[in-house]
């Protein structure tokens, strides 16, 4: 099964086609991320990501897998 498949739905990883080699996610669950937007900023610093808004940009697709592990 795909790894960024989440029954929870906190977030959804943007189409292919809407970026070039980085990788999009929208941040869906307001109230979870509130809970855990230190852990989601610290995860960020740490694998060269950035958050902004509701959205968080990964360098390529190897981190989105490691997103996908980590918050899914």
């Amino acid at each position: 099964s795909d790894v960024c498949s989440s029954d929870l739905n906190h977030f959804v990883v943007a189409p292919k086609e809407l970026v070039d080699r980085e990788q999009l996610i929208i941040l869906t669950d307001i109230a979870y991320w509130a809970r855990h937007i230190d852990e989601l900023v610290l995860w960020c610093d740490q694998y060269g990501s950035v958050t902004k808004g509701m959205t968080v940009t990964l360098p390529d697709e190897q981190t989105l897998t490691l997103f996908c592990l980590k918050w899914a």
